[in-house]
């Protein structure tokens, strides 16, 4: 792509116009329904924003993208950074909120945060000679998938270290010192448990986990604390992120309070409460626990140069699938087809092309399953059902179907895959990215989709001899 044209500027609030194309709230009719939309997607952080850019002014770094107003002339349409516009519109003239269809307790809470505020100065802006071309540029800011290319949002312990929140990241560190795991085990447990923070924390935090384990968030701003024996704690911890990594435990399986109480309810005989005494408050980040037991990560051993034996790495594949396959070609020509295809997409030259090729190898293998063995495509009431709802029954009668996988739990790497909301490879996201402008799957997140749906392609197609 060519180096764009833009232009910086500075504009006056009164210049600029609201998106009626807003990504975040869709099409919208007037500048009214606009701000109304904008308000409307969440109340408290609008709310929260214009009290922001009251007492703190606007960022300093962050400019506004326009493009100039084709229906009249010396205005310009922002089209990245409405909230903030919108914030400020209302913060200037309160009075714009009358004409919403918002509720009055909304306005009026609304124009108590606008009393006070003073003018800030002109806005700075990025001017760009088309929506085309400023798209290049939000799809940096606000894409998916870029591999690194755009704004990459910190996680939440990114957040964490940042805030000095020690409540998650002194714990891991415990567990990564004291514990048995061996060093392979602990940097895979490791990734699981910091790929979701939120729901070690969700254990830590609970009134059950309090009680369990002694924690204690922030003991005298030193950070965590616990308040039973260190050995017990380490123990109990070690088999929350056993779960973790196993996925036995997520903030889906527990979400609520007394599904975290019945877990620890529920644990071991060894691992149980009872018979655990109070001990004074120990901090995490300071606890080291010497019992004789070896802990390679505590002492690494030192390994001599006669000892190390270099493995030649395998380079990871570059193609949606591969060329040799561990399941049997389809005798359909279709099926043949699309598979020699596979084997030729470059993953990241058409990363998009690879989603839909995949997602039409899936569907391929479901209906071939389902005519082959007589299963009905239709639901209860007799509608015919979506790719979701065929690969949910073909995921139910190869499991029962004996034989036909080599372990049961063979297609759930894949299920999981399929079916977690929000996931780059799920069957909502499949069917996005032909609407996204934005939106695209990762080369990695597609090539493990296929890797892991191989057992599902083996136990419809048969091994390949």
């Amino acid at each position: 792509m060519a180096r764009l044209h833009t232009t910086k500027m500075e504009a006056e609030v009164g210049d600029l116009l609201l998106d009626r194309e807003n990504p975040r709230t869709g099409t919208v009719a007037s500048q009214s329904e606009a701000l109304e939309a904008i308000v409307r997607l969440n109340f408290h952080h609008f709310r929260n924003m214009m009290l922001s850019i009251k007492a703190n002014d606007l960022d300093p770094g962050d400019s506004f993208y326009v493009i100039e107003n084709e229906e009249e002339s010396d205005s310009f349409v922002v089209v990245d950074g409405n909230r903030r516009l919108a914030a400020l519109k209302v913060l200037y003239n309160p009075a714009l909120l009358d004409g919403t269809r918002l509720i009055d307790s909304t306005k009026k809470r609304l124009k108590e945060a606008a009393v006070g505020f003073s003018p800030v100065q002109p806005l700075s802006c990025v001017l760009f000679e088309s929506r085309a071309d400023a798209n290049e540029w939000i799809e940096r800011r606000h894409g998916k998938n870029l591999e690194g290319e755009g704004r990459i949002s910190w996680g939440s312990l990114e957040s964490d270290r940042f805030q000095k929140d020690r409540t998650v990241l002194d714990v891991i560190s415990f567990v990564e010192r004291n514990s048995l795991f061996e060093e392979s085990e602990w940097v895979r447990i490791r990734k699981s448990v910091e790929k979701n923070p939120t729901t070690l924390r969700r254990f830590l935090v609970s009134k059950a986990g309090k009680q369990h384990i002694g924690f204690v968030e922030d003991h005298g701003g030193n950070g965590p604390a616990f308040r039973r024996d260190p050995k017990f704690v380490l123990s109990v911890l070690s088999k929350i992120f056993s779960d973790i990594d196993a996925g036995d435990v997520n903030s889906r399986s527990y979400n609520k309070a007394s599904e975290i109480a019945e877990y620890f309810s529920l644990l071991p005989t060894e691992l149980s409460v009872e018979g655990q005494s109070e001990t004074t408050a120990s901090l995490f980040a300071q606890t080291s626990i010497k019992d004789g037991a070896i802990r390679p990560r505590l002492a690494p051993q030192s390994v001599s140069p006669t000892q190390v034996k270099t493995k030649k790495v395998t380079p990871l594949r570059q193609t949606l699938a591969p060329n040799r396959h561990t399941f049997a070609e389809p005798a359909n020509e279709k099926g043949k087809q699309l598979l020699r295809e596979a084997s030729k997409l470059k993953l990241r030259e058409t990363p998009l092309g690879c989603a839909f090729l995949f997602r039409a190898w899936l569907e391929f293998t479901v209906e071939t399953e389902m005519r082959q063995s007589g299963l009905s495509d239709k639901d209860a009431s007799g509608e015919t059902l979506d790719l979701k709802g065929r690969f949910g029954v073909v995921f139910q009668h190869l499991i029962a179907a004996k034989g036909r996988l080599t372990k049961p739990g063979d297609l759930t790497p894949i299920k999981m895959i399929l079916t977690t909301k929000g996931g780059a490879m799920s069957f909502g996201a499949l069917n996005g990215y032909v609407h996204s402008h934005f939106q695209k799957p990762s080369p990695d997140d597609i090539r493990n989709a296929w890797d892991s749906a191989i057992p599902l392609f083996v136990a419809v197609y048969g091994v390949h001899k």
